[in-house]
């Protein structure tokens, strides 16, 4: 199947698919084996640090995307994509498939920064070539699919892997070898793209100026926002056993609820960017998310949370696809991997520190004041693009 470089809307449908289901895989990474951890933790409880090591396995993939995906990004803009595509996928199910054939704890975790360098490698090539794939709205709308398919995604793993861990909890990590079936995929259907010769406006100093301050806003806002985003899976389930004692399905249904009305909003991306400019999608996104939090703060009851976490939701369903397609719209096409690869690191850095940064405040102030100041932050950031959008519609009325 021949592919033509930058060809915007008509790509096969092979394509498309090969590229949803292997972004899906970045998901994948740590909700399969979520259900699986405390059984994790049980089977080796005579080690020392077993409980620490077997949480580990969640947050230790996201350290290694955060440190590897910049390198990951010279990588692909220095020898291509598909053959580095290629690797990334064999290592993830190397590293990922390992908790089922070895029995050593710490092993284990070892494959799973083996599964974080995979995932680094995946995540930043796939977005690079959905850049290079598609252009105009095409490329909107395939980044609103992508978010919508990584949040359905996000929920069925977690229950597919809840399944499988009622047989054993090694058989989730047999899930992880699903990677090589997309690897064939990938050979049939993926082709290097050949890129035209940079735009004139790329070599223009002001313009190359102007764009590495855009890029610096994009990683701030995309670190803060997955910074505050984490605070849904970290600290809702502690925040709900306060308000009402439930079970673990109503927990994580509740943060499957976030996640949903995230993904349908993700679907339609592609139509929203036709109504409103990068800036005000931005605004909308942390107004969004940041009343979300302040009502989960203020309120005291189940369905009030739960207004609070949709309301949130809806706006975390716009942060990544606008974030996406803002950079790769303007990183010149021969530096793009290394742009995406800089904004992964960013998304990946806030996850990981999330917890780290707001323990302080749950420790001394509780988690409802965690999302309070949360809340306000965010909506001060909404007005920050307020006033950038005022200066933006300014500049080129």
């Amino acid at each position: 199947m021949q592919q033509e470089t930058l060809s915007g809307e008509a790509r096969g449908s092979g394509l498309k698919i090969t590229l949803l289901l292997t972004g899906s895989l970045t998901v994948m990474a740590g909700a399969i084996i979520t259900a699986a951890i405390p059984d994790i933790t049980r089977h080796y409880n005579e080690l020392p640090y077993a409980e620490l090591a077997s949480k580990l396995m969640l947050t230790f993939p996201s350290l290694f995307i955060a440190l590897l995906a910049p390198v990951a990004g010279q990588i692909i803009d220095r020898f291509g994509r598909i053959r580095p595509l290629l690797i990334s996928l064999f290592l993830y199910a190397v590293g990922g498939a390992s908790g089922f054939f070895i029995d050593n704890l710490y092993f284990i975790l070892a494959g799973r920064a083996v599964l974080g360098i995979a995932v680094a490698g995946i995540m930043t090539i796939n977005t690079t070539l959905i850049g290079d794939y598609f252009q105009g709205r095409m490329r909107s709308i395939f980044l609103g699919w992508q978010g919508a398919i990584m949040g359905f995604g996000g929920v069925v793993y977690i229950a597919a892997g809840g399944m499988l861990a009622n047989i054993s909890w090694r058989w989730p990590f047999l899930v992880y070898l699903v990677s090589l079936a997309l690897m064939l995929l990938a050979i049939r259907y993926l082709n290097e793209p050949v890129h035209n010769i940079r735009n004139k406006a790329e070599r223009q100093p002001a313009a190359a100026v102007r764009r590495t301050q855009k890029f610096r806003l994009l990683y701030i806002s995309a670190f803060v926002g997955m910074l505050f985003f984490y605070l849904i899976p970290t600290q809702v389930p502690f925040l709900l056993q306060q308000v009402k004692q439930l079970t673990n399905a109503q927990v994580g249904f509740s943060i499957s609820f976030a996640v949903l009305s995230g993904a349908i909003v993700s679907y339609y991306y592609g139509k929203i960017r036709l109504l409103f400019n990068f800036h005000q999608i931005y605004m909308i996104t942390f107004a969004l998310m940041g009343s979300g939090y302040l009502l989960v703060s203020f309120v005291n009851s189940y369905g009030g949370i739960m207004t609070g976490l949709l309301i949130a939701g809806l706006g975390n369903g716009l942060l990544m696809p606008n974030t996406n397609l803002w950079l790769i719209s303007m990183a010149p096409v021969l530096h793009r991997g290394r742009q995406v690869g800089r904004l992964n690191f960013a998304v990946y850095a806030g996850q990981f520190l999330s917890p780290l940064v707001v323990h302080p405040i749950v420790y001394f102030g509780g988690i409802e004041l965690v999302f309070g100041i949360s809340g306000i932050l965010m909506i001060a950031l909404a007005l920050y693009f307020f006033y950038l959008n005022r200066s933006f519609l300014q500049i080129h009325s």
